[in-house]
């Protein structure tokens, strides 16, 4: 809680003006910065995670999921070997890139529609909107690996790294478990912070803000994984 200084009453800590006299009690944040906020969220997630809450608008959130939307597309292309339905390379990165727009944007309010739903269940504070920013900026270790590693996958397999003839494993093992290491160490990273914003955020236990986000992760990508393996079924990939 925090006492105003002006006539001493009680406030919830996110207040930025006394409920009863109306006096600031702490700096409005109107916008978040995308680089500074990015970079606290990898450095001091706990403030970072605070400023999010406090902010009135979630800048850059759908930018965030858009990015995000295209590291699982290129996910999705790896792990059910989509590579030989493409001719080049130059063929297929356009199509993962357009399709992890959408599935970022449509992403964006279906995990957190989850994750909003856990948390209230748990006892959570935070509102929609927070929830959202929350999740958006917990996932900038892979937005980063997006920009940053992929490249190099691309460059070091080329088409190989998305078909089964042979395997990116059989070609380079040593790289390939390298970069796959990296991309789960990522994930893990991402999942710490989105935890930590959930601890932060909804004002929640450790345990309860674990359950919230690994049940949500559990839910959406659970359905996810069935809902592209009827489709691939149906199209007969």
């Amino acid at each position: 809680m925090i006492k105003c200084t002006v006539c001493l009453a009680e406030n919830d800590d996110f207040a930025v003006t006394c409920t009863k006299c109306k006096a600031f009690l702490q700096n409005r944040i109107p916008n978040l910065d995308l680089f500074d906020t990015a970079w606290k969220v990898l450095d001091s997630p706990r403030q970072a995670f605070r400023t999010i809450t406090l902010a009135e608008h979630k800048n850059y959130v759908l930018f965030l999921f858009s990015l995000f939307g295209v590291s699982l597309s290129f996910t999705g292309f790896w792990y059910f070997r989509l590579g030989t339905h493409f001719i080049t390379l130059i063929d297929l990165i356009p199509a993962a890139i357009g399709l992890g727009v959408v599935l970022g944007l449509m992403t964006s309010v279906v995990i957190t529609a989850i994750y909003f739903g856990f948390a209230k269940i748990l006892g959570g504070t935070a509102g929609f909107r927070t929830s959202l920013g929350v999740l958006g900026y917990s996932i900038t270790p892979i937005t980063l690996s997006l920009i940053f590693v992929l490249p190099i996958e691309l460059l070091t397999f080329g088409m190989y790294l998305f078909t089964s003839n042979p395997t990116p494993y059989t070609m380079k093992p040593l790289s390939y478990v390298l970069l796959v290491g990296f991309d789960a160490a990522v994930s893990v990273w991402s999942i710490v912070l989105a935890v930590i914003g959930t601890r932060v955020a909804h004002r929640i236990s450790m345990a309860k803000a674990l359950i919230t986000v690994l049940g949500t992760l559990v839910i959406f990508f659970g359905g996810l994984l069935l809902l592209l393996q009827q489709l691939l079924v149906a199209n007969h990939v």
